[in-house]
């Protein structure tokens, strides 16, 4: 799976959002949504809340995950552990970046959050560099690693994949002491 497809899964995440129209419920393929009323928050596929959105027919609701009190225990987090701590949900750097870009107005301390997620996000790519340093050091062919969410594990995915092949054909060659 490459990030676009990740892209791709993720805007079936189901978001808020207040519709400014009235339309009856909608079947779709994976359930039905609606009915749309003017004013009544909803569930909707963040595919079909970025289409509302971007027609002005609706505003977000910000998730409670992404305002600034949430993203900030959440950093706090990672900075105070070692490991990785787990994530509201495994597609939160690619959701939180789709709602900053479309609808940036509807979250609350929009600007600040985006830099926190930045942050976290920073902070995340490190840990994850380290781990995969200690890796090719440790001469494991294995590790296990937990609370990754789905856009970290792509990135890693073809270079832990190639190294550990590598490593693996380094220790058949090289015979042991």
């Amino acid at each position: 799976m490459d990030i676009d497809e990740v892209q791709y899964l993720s805007e079936n995440e189901l978001i808020s959002v207040v519709p400014n129209f009235k339309h009856p419920e909608i079947n779709l393929i994976r359930g039905s949504v609606g009915p749309f009323l003017p004013l009544i928050p909803l569930q909707v596929p963040m595919w079909m809340a970025i289409h509302l959105k971007e027609s002005h027919r609706c505003r977000f609701v910000c998730p409670e995950w992404l305002t600034l009190d949430s993203v900030q225990e959440l950093l706090k987090q990672e900075q105070q552990q070692a490991t990785f701590t787990s994530m509201p949900n495994p597609y939160v750097f690619i959701l939180s970046q789709t709602i900053m870009n479309v609808a940036l107005e509807d979250v609350p301390n929009g600007d600040q959050i985006r830099l926190l997620m930045k942050d976290l996000w920073d902070l995340r790519l490190a840990k994850l560099r380290s781990s995969i340093g200690n890796l090719a050091l440790s001469g494991s062919l294995y590790a296990k690693v937990t609370h990754l969410t789905q856009v970290e594990i792509c990135l890693i995915r073809n270079f832990l994949k190639t190294s550990l092949k590598h490593i693996a054909q380094l220790q058949d060659v090289v015979p042991e002491e």
